[in-house]
């Protein structure tokens, strides 16, 4: 997936692995391959084609294979089935294919649009009086543009408290307020200290970007205390290299297991020509 969710995966994962290569001596760069599957013309189609291609041509430079107007059909035995014919290997596979509705919604007798319950003005379904609906759930249009608004936080903490004074409001027997809010910015980090952003209608690339990515998120932690050690967290980050430590994993005991057993096969069987 191309959103959000699975560029700033993917950038992360990339920046990852490859630093972590020259603890692996016995790899070589050119084993690395990291593939993002997007069934749209661009990446991150939310924040416009200009942006979309600026992050896209900076993930492939970086070694990322982009493969767009693709689908994933299947996953069976590390495979990766493309919509292309293509069948791509994959032992990690993480799936960013965007989100769903719970689909208790799909069994209400409300009217639905692309899954979520349709709302109006007040964030209120229409003929059912008392019901209200609001986040990902719920198909809220935006007043200016009449296009549904993302199921993002920046929406959904903004419609909860909407909602939640409008009830207030019809429980005092006053006027309900419609819902009005339109999209402040949206960022996203695209590896290697670089970014896309637009805020208030301004687009920002590269190193800016990504330190307002950083800004805006580091304002949302709560608590100073929090704050402070995660700027000092980033800020050691910049100038040293990370510190990277390995697990095991059942995946990994499940391996040693059956090396230990082809082993002992081994073993046994030239014990067995020996005698």
């Amino acid at each position: 997936g191309g959103g959000f969710a699975g560029v700033e995966t993917v950038g992360a994962i990339n920046d990852l692995v490859h630093e972590a290569l020259r603890y692996y001596p016995q790899l070589a760069p050119q084993e690395v391959r990291v593939v993002l599957v997007h069934p749209g013309e661009v990446v991150l189609p939310e924040l416009g084609e200009k942006l979309g291609r600026y992050a896209q041509q900076k993930l492939v430079d970086r070694g990322v294979e982009v493969r767009p107007r693709t689908k994933v059909t299947s996953y069976i035995n590390a495979l990766v089935a493309i919509s292309s014919g293509e069948a791509v290997p994959a032992v990690t596979l993480i799936w960013t294919a965007g989100v769903t509705p719970n689909p208790v919604i799909a069994r209400l007798p409300c009217k639905t649009e692309k899954g979520r319950v349709v709302v109006d003005e007040f964030l209120e379904v229409p003929g059912f009086a008392g019901l209200w609906a609001m986040g990902d759930c719920a198909a809220v249009p935006d007043a200016k543009t009449g296009v549904l608004q993302p199921p993002t936080a920046q929406h959904a903490l903004r419609q909860a408290r909407h909602t939640a004074k409008n009830i207030e409001t019809v429980l005092g027997g006053r006027q309900k307020r419609p819902f009005r809010f339109s999209t402040l910015g949206q960022l996203a980090s695209i590896g290697h200290r670089h970014g896309v952003a637009n805020i208030l209608g301004m687009n920002f690339s590269g190193f800016i970007a990504w330190l307002l990515w950083r800004s805006v998120y580091l304002l949302k932690l709560p608590r100073l205390a929090k704050k402070t050690r995660v700027a000092l967290s980033w800020l050691l980050e910049m100038i040293f290299s990370k510190d990277l430590e390995q697990m095991l994993t059942l995946r990994d005991v499940e391996l040693i297991s059956r090396i230990a057993t082809s082993v002992r096969s081994d073993v046994a069987e030239k014990s067995v020509r020996g005698g």
